[in-house]
């Protein structure tokens, strides 16, 4: 693959300004988008890139040279993507792999497509929730649908990504098709389909994606303060040795050579690797984060998470050092990883509920007790350790926040099993529908309502889904303090993770705006809570 368009001609509906040109801050350098993208294009040795500009095409005027070639869509502000595409079919005489300048995505995708040799090949993921998705159906790993409209498709099989390996021959049949449409503002995907057959549109599925679009200022906001710190860490290079030398560790009566692969699956205070031996045997191996060094009590991670095998929520767990937190568990085939989106699905919401009503009335006795009032006096000492971050009004924010153990003391607190880290990513579903809850570093005795607040919160639950679990978890006769003791919790977890950022930001780590947005939710809560 030696040829790439990238589409930036439009001008987004509620902005004047080109988003993918426009600089961030991030581990005190500057990029942009568009810079990234070139960047990924050139790592794979793709030499001829052809740019369709329109809207502030001037800006783009820098970028020219001898292999990347401005076409200029005169039209843009009329056509869509099929407009801008069509524009370039005088310049592309081979196969090619079209990307739309927006939109911002792990290296591997460009890394896996580069390598496919002939015919079209679409790049999918699961469904983001983002509310501008091009969900797609599928057809024995082929796209059999597409539509941004949810209620056209009956199988959400996952989303489309704006990244497409296009044959020039197929490319040649959609500019045909194009020439006679009276819709000038029809998407290059839907001519896709129009000018395929099925067999024609195979698709390659990236599981657990770090990607999105940008088109308007909150985007904008949430890829430089949260999503491309995030994507920074996932990418990071890491030491290869480092790594074959734990592996040698968990399995000392192995040869662990180059024939062992490694691929880095991401993690946001660990770093977690999809590990292949041999033969092909697939683990993933947790190696801790900086700053976790007394932030987790890896002996009651040890405990907590055979108990969670034990009751069937937890993925088999292989090996465990509990002094430097080296874990080695199974890989679960074909998994999918759950997000904010994917999460909210009625059957997964379902499967959630069950689970915490399987976790909070299990009869064991976990390892420690998570007091969340105790938990926030251990991160001061460490964060002051580190010499972290403090706001301004810390200490009259937080007079208030441990004001409400005696809140919760006095409307009733009830101590169960709980996992206390509820994000989307750490429920893992397999390929027929389980879903694990995996990563216990936080997990311990602790109030039921705890594990609910961190659910909601960290993603972003409707009210109409916050009642519909909490209904399937209490069958139809819901605790009449539950809503209220949630926020309190949901308060309290903001306010920990906030010091929990400051810490890892102390030392070495960038979380962006994280932290902060974290705590002044905390202090809306407040004021919600009184």
């Amino acid at each position: 693959m030696k040829t790439a368009v990238i589409l930036a001609a439009r001008k987004e509906q509620y902005s004047s300004i080109p988003y993918p040109l426009k600089p961030f801050e991030t581990g005190g350098e500057l990029s942009c988008l568009f810079d990234r993208i070139l960047n990924i294009l050139r790592e794979n040795c793709i030499e001829d890139i052809f740019v369709v500009v329109g809207y502030k095409k001037e800006l783009f005027e820098k970028y020219a040279s001898e292999n990347l070639h401005l076409i200029y869509n005169k039209d843009y502000e009329f056509t869509s993507s099929m407009g801008s595409l069509a524009v370039a079919e005088p310049y592309i005489k081979d196969d090619f792999i079209l990307i739309e300048s927006d939109t911002f995505f792990e290296k591997k995708v460009i890394d896996e497509l580069a390598k496919i040799q002939h015919g079209n090949c679409f790049t999918i993921t699961e469904e983001s929730g983002s509310g501008d998705e091009a969900f797609v159906q599928l057809k024995q790993n082929h796209i059999q649908r597409i539509s941004k409209d949810r209620h056209q498709i009956s199988n959400i099989d996952g989303e489309m990504i704006g990244i497409t390996r296009i044959a020039r021959d197929t490319y040649y049949q959609m500019c045909r098709e194009y020439e006679h449409a009276t819709n000038l503002r029809v998407n290059y995907e839907y001519l896709l389909l129009d000018n395929t057959d099925m067999i024609d549109r195979p698709c390659l599925r990236f599981n657990n994606l770090i990607w999105g679009e940008v088109d308007n200022a909150d985007d904008f906001l949430n890829l430089q303060n949260k999503i491309y710190p995030k994507l920074c860490r996932k990418e990071n290079p890491y030491d290869r040795n480092n790594l074959l030398a734990h592996l040698q560790t968990v399995f000392p009566d192995e040869l662990i050579d180059d024939n062992w692969t490694i691929e880095q699956i991401g993690g946001m205070s660990n770093k977690n690797f999809k590990v292949t031996s041999p033969e092909r045997k697939e683990y993933v191996l947790r190696v801790p984060g900086v700053g976790s060094e007394g932030m987790v009590e890896r002996s009651n991670e040890d405990v907590n998470g055979l108990l969670g095998c034990q009751l069937g929520l937890n993925p088999a767990i292989r090996y465990f050092n509990d002094k430097t937190g080296i874990k080695l568990s199974d890989f679960i085939y074909n998994a999918e990883t759950l997000n904010s989106g994917t999460i909210q699905r009625m059957s997964n919401m379902k499967q959630i509920a069950e689970i915490f009503k399987t976790l909070h009335s299990a009869k064991i006795r976990m390892a420690n007790e998570f007091n969340v009032f105790q938990e926030i006096v251990k991160y001061e000492r460490l964060n002051d350790e580190a010499q972290g971050f403090w706001p301004d009004d810390y200490q009259a924010v937080r007079e208030k926040v441990m004001e409400l153990e005696h809140y919760l003391n006095t409307v009733g607190v009830e101590l169960t099993p709980c996992h206390n880290d509820l994000v989307a990513e750490n429920f893992i579903k397999d390929e027929h529908g389980k879903i694990y809850l995996i990563d216990w570093e936080y997990s311990g005795m602790n109030d039921p309502m705890a594990d609910f607040a961190a659910l909601f919160l960290e993603n972003n639950f409707s009210e109409e889904n916050i009642s519909y679990v909490l209904d399937i978890y209490y069958d139809g006769h819901v605790e009449a303090n539950s809503h209220q003791r949630i926020l309190a919790y949901q308060i309290l977890w903001d306010f920990l993770w906030a010091i929990w950022t400051w810490i890892k930001e102390a030392q070495g780590d960038d979380f962006g705006t994280y932290g902060m947005d974290r705590y002044q939710r905390a202090i809306e809560n407040l004021q919600r809570l009184n």
